[in-house]
């Protein structure tokens, strides 16, 4: 681990607060034994994570037809997981500050295009796929949350310009390859590191661990890695929805067929169409 990359795990990753680390360990501790009063008590006393919790599961992201008004309807509709990861991811978003200035990009236009990715994920899958819609939003919540922390640490330490002006002479191309160079991991290799420090769903771990090599995914995570991946490029943070990444994530498509993993590539196509216009150039 180098320098920059120790300096953010021991003092930039966020904690989780109180109430999320009791629901998680409860969870994670009671295993197949697990009674749904012990997750509402849990969520209930806090008013703020019941607030954000209902939020979320009442959003356009489900789609669900009818308000959702108790933690026990979430409960019934999404699954016991998928609430665990749903109260981490809020509580996550909600304590970081953002500025990505490191990267050349606005703020503002990233915060933006980060909603987007959700929005994407949940209108695609949805209409193919609910149950693979509603595993991957938490993921498409904190897909970008490796570029906020670099960045945090880039600034702290002094490296910010340095780190743009590698970007620049990369032409604002494989971003990878220049954090690597700084961090000795990408954006997304480092979330999957961030999803097991603070012990996310095993299915979201490895979601994301597959999601830079879908095609060497098991059976049972490369559905999940694929859509993950497809996403990625569809919304790579400086040409996003531009014909090359649509392209690139359409590829995507035909080489998870050829693995016996299915998406409906029209369904894709008009989902692209309505969010790439959308996407502005950043750098």
């Amino acid at each position: 681990m180098n320098d920059m990359l120790l300096t953010l795990v021991e003092q930039n990753l966020p904690p989780l607060p109180d109430t999320v680390i009791k629901l998680r360990d409860y969870i994670d501790e009671k295993g197949s034994k697990i009674e749904i009063k012990g997750v509402v008590d849990i969520i209930s006393k806090d008013p703020l994570a019941t607030a954000n919790l209902l939020k979320t599961a009442n959003s356009a992201y489900y789609g669900f037809s009818q308000e959702i008004s108790t933690i026990n309807q979430v409960i019934a509709l999404l699954g016991i997981e998928n609430v665990k990861n749903i109260v981490m991811a809020d509580s996550l978003r909600s304590r970081i500050k953002i500025n990505v200035s490191p990267y050349g990009l606005d703020t503002n236009l990233f915060i933006g295009n980060c909603s987007k990715e959700v929005d994407f994920i949940s209108n695609w899958l949805n209409e193919e796929d609910r149950k693979l819609s509603q595993t991957l939003i938490p993921c498409a919540m904190l897909l970008r949350l490796g570029m906020i922390l670099f960045s945090s640490v880039l600034i702290k330490s002094k490296k910010d310009k340095e780190f743009r002006e590698a970007l620049k002479a990369n032409d604002f191309k494989n971003i990878a390859l220049i954090e690597q160079e700084f961090f000795g991991v990408d954006h997304i290799s480092f979330l999957a590191y961030c999803f097991d420090h603070w012990k996310f769903d095993e299915i979201l771990i490895q979601t994301v661990v597959y999601a830079i090599n879908p095609h060497s995914a098991p059976p049972s995570i490369k559905k999940k890695a694929y859509a993950l991946a497809i996403t990625n490029r569809i919304f790579e943070p400086y040409e996003g929805g531009n014909d090359y990444n649509t392209n690139e994530a359409l590829a995507l498509v035909k080489e998870a067929a050829q693995q016996d993993v299915v998406f409906d590539e029209k369904n894709l196509i008009k989902h692209i169409s309505n969010f790439s216009h959308n996407l502005p150039t950043n750098n």
